[in-house]
């Protein structure tokens, strides 16, 4: 890093108070002439400071006041390799914010009188179907809003080095076995499924491919042309390069193109942003009606269970919030989107009011909650520049409050998020105790929780962050007060739920937490099975009472096993982002032998897996469902491995840890080792 210091926190100046390309002379009403000089100012060194302080690579933003184009600059390398800073043109994958485009091709659907957004998905999807009965509620309009009651997302597939284009096929299937958990419209929580499933809504309305749609209706129309769904690899240096550890990784796909798909450049979203503020027009196009903008950015939160205002998710159809907490905190109404993939960040920002908004992109660990921090700086000190606040919001500055007695009652227990589990403890002297289950036990947090005259629980140390306990509907919450932004403000969100421990395991539960099982379905190519030293297993754990799943995605999920023998069920209801992504745990009997499937993945019994005697020669035959088949090599002594006419292998290590992997053919030497490797084959185009 220090190598290239100077290079990579070169910046390009790319343009100051200049219009789209296209745009002709025609502004918006609420352009002036400011050139906001200050903001830009604020901004760079905003950018500047995310860049030093999260190591990423590059990124790249634009700030726009009406079709005004104010400020575009990019910082970093897009390749280090060749030291090539990013150019205007440079593609960021956009993660999240791609959802916007899949609610705007929604809208104008709307618009055209093919779809309403409060009938039934399956009066346009006729395919839909989902093992709960009320699936038949679900609307077009919950899957705009996260109030489906959908599981969440379908990890398997999602995100590789290589173009998945039936993914959404996928999710559709998958759905056809799965529970809601919830009743659609119950509550809000985030959900990347109902966005995939946009792109066959698109595909059975229109007979246009989900890409094509949105090429032909959006991207093109606003003159969109460095913008692209990746269906295959892009030219060498059309998008900047991730890098993990240093290491530069392969192109990276998103293959839920309506939920995260989208490559584009801050100065492309701009143009979305700017249609945005002049309500549904960009130029001389109509892209949305003025109803159809106004709708997105109504609260959709409102009537659910929300008991706890978290400003920063009263999602509207498509935004995060349509009351962004960080701009609300100055009385500010402003509309915002994150977004990211396993290597990039943006964050788009509208103030609607105000006729400004701001895109920011980056890469290699710079995440959508520092590219928030590099926005909203700008548009507080523009906004100031505007003279529509007359001072920069600066930090809290928050001090402990004096201890209150006695605690509430009730505290002591376990709380899980979708994929954690917390313990609180009242201690004798009044104060609480928190610590989190890892990977090798209970992880205590060091502070020393203290009740305070404003009803929550801080420490000393951190006066800012707080929990307090809430009952509503009948269920004790985890509350969770924090500072947001670059810490001017404060914010409650529901975090977690108390969960009884189960009931006595049955024989068939209990019989089964010693046994481990292997994913037999991922694709070849996922970012996370390529890791060295991913581990393939799904492990039960039953933890002071409490049931948990561990899929080798990571992660423990809090489930319930007194739903059947043969289902361990998702229970939770949070409306957070702790409420998402959860699935039921199945069991499932193939051949005799009980295999576990949890969301889409299937894996085998680890207990089933053939061993080969030195010496022997095996033949893997992969069978129609392309699921992979597994081999264990014993490693009492040294041995060598020869592997031919595979599609891809995996090599993992008595652990259970990968060590190598390939495709078609390889060898490689086994040191002797305790216990027995395991190897992996299956066929390229595996499902």
């Amino acid at each position: 890093m220090n190598k290239c210091r100077n290079a990579c926190f070169a910046t390009l100046f790319l343009a100051i108070t200049l219009l789209f390309a296209g745009c002709g002379s025609d502004t918006s009403s609420t352009s002036s002439s400011q050139p906001y000089t200050a903001a830009i100012a604020e901004g760079r060194t905003a950018a500047l400071e995310v860049l030093a302080e999260t190591g990423g690579s590059s990124l790249s933003l634009a700030l726009v006041e009406g079709e005004r184009l104010v400020w575009a600059e990019t910082f970093g390398l897009a390749d280090k390799e060749s030291n090539t800073a990013p150019a205007a043109d440079t593609m960021y994958g956009i993660g999240s914010v791609s959802k916007m485009v899949a609610t705007i091709a929604v809208m104008k659907l709307v618009d055209q009188g093919k779809l309403l957004l409060d009938a039934p998905l399956v009066n346009y999807l006729p395919a839909f179907r989902m093992a709960s009965p009320d699936y038949t509620q679900i609307t077009v309009r919950m899957l705009l809003n996260h109030s489906s009651g959908l599981p969440g997302t379908d990890l398997r597939r999602l995100f590789t080095f290589s173009p998945v284009p039936e993914y959404s096929a996928q999710v559709l299937e998958t759905l056809k076995g799965q529970r809601l958990k919830h009743h659609p419209g119950y509550l809000n929580t985030y959900c990347n499924d109902g966005f995939t499933l946009v792109e066959q809504v698109v595909l059975a309305v229109t007979g246009r491919s989900y890409a094509r749609f949105v090429q032909d209706e959006i991207l093109g129309p606003l003159g969109m042309n460095h913008s692209s769904y990746p269906l295959d690899y892009f030219p060498a240096g059309a998008f900047a390069r991730v890098y993990a550890n240093s290491i530069l990784q392969p192109q990276q796909f998103t293959n839920g193109l309506a939920t995260g798909g989208l490559y584009s450049t801050p100065t492309d979203m701009a143009k979305i942003a700017a249609m945005l503020i002049d309500k549904g027009k960009y130029g001389s196009q109509r892209i949305l009606s003025e109803s159809s903008v106004a709708a997105m950015g109504i609260d959709q939160t409102v009537g659910t269970f929300n008991p706890v205002t978290c400003y920063a998710l009263k999602y509207g159809l498509g935004w995060d919030t349509v009351t962004e907490p960080r701009l609300m905190a100055a009385n500010i109404r402003a509309w915002s989107k994150s977004g990211n993939t396993t290597s990039y960040g943006a964050v788009m920002v509208v103030l609607p009011d105000e006729g400004l908004g701001m895109v920011i992109t980056g890469a290699s660990g710079i995440g959508p909650d520092k590219a928030l921090v590099i926005a909203q700086r700008a548009l507080l000190r523009a906004l100031v520049e505007k003279e529509r606040l007359t001072v920069f919001p600066t930090k809290l500055n928050l001090s402990p409050l004096p201890m209150k007695t006695p605690i509430p009652p009730g505290i002591t227990g376990k709380y899980a998020t979708n994929a954690s589990l917390l313990q609180i403890q009242q201690q004798p002297d009044g104060t609480l105790s928190v610590a989190q289950l890892g990977a090798t036990g209970w992880q205590s947090d060091p502070g020393v929780w203290k009740f305070r005259a404003d009803g929550w629980f801080t420490t000393d140390q951190q006066p800012s962050f707080g929990l307090s306990f809430q009952t509503f509907e009948g269920r004790q919450y985890l509350v969770q007060r924090d500072v947001g932004g670059y810490g001017h403000y404060q914010y409650d969100q529901l975090y977690a739920q108390q969960v009884a421990p189960s009931l006595p395991l049955s024989a068939a539960w209990s019989g089964r937490l010693a046994r481990e099982w292997l994913v037999t379905n991922e694709h070849p190519d996922s970012q996370h099975y390529l890791r060295m030293g991913s581990d393939p297993r799904l492990r039960l754990l039953n933890v002071a009472g409490h049931f948990l799943v561990v899929p080798h995605t990571g992660s423990s999920y809090r489930v319930d096993p007194s739903a059947g023998d043969d289902l361990a069920a998702m229970m939770l209801l949070i409306s957070s982002d702790n409420g998402r992504d959860m699935n039921d745990l199945v069991i499932e009997t193939r051949g005799g032998e009980e295999w576990a499937r949890f969301g889409s993945y299937l894996y085998c019994p680890l207990s089933s897996v053939t061993q080969l005697p030195s010496g022997s020669t095996s033949t893997a035959i992969i069978g129609a469902e392309g699921l992979g088949e597994w081999r264990s090599i014993s490693g009492t002594s040294a041995s060598s491995m020869t592997i031919t006419n595979a599609g891809y292998w995996k090599l993992f290590d008595p652990s259970l840890k990968m060590i190598d992997h390939g495709k078609e053919s390889g060898s490689r030497n086994l040191p002797a080792a305790s216990g027995a490797y395991y190897l992996l084959t299956a066929v390229w185009s595996c499902r």
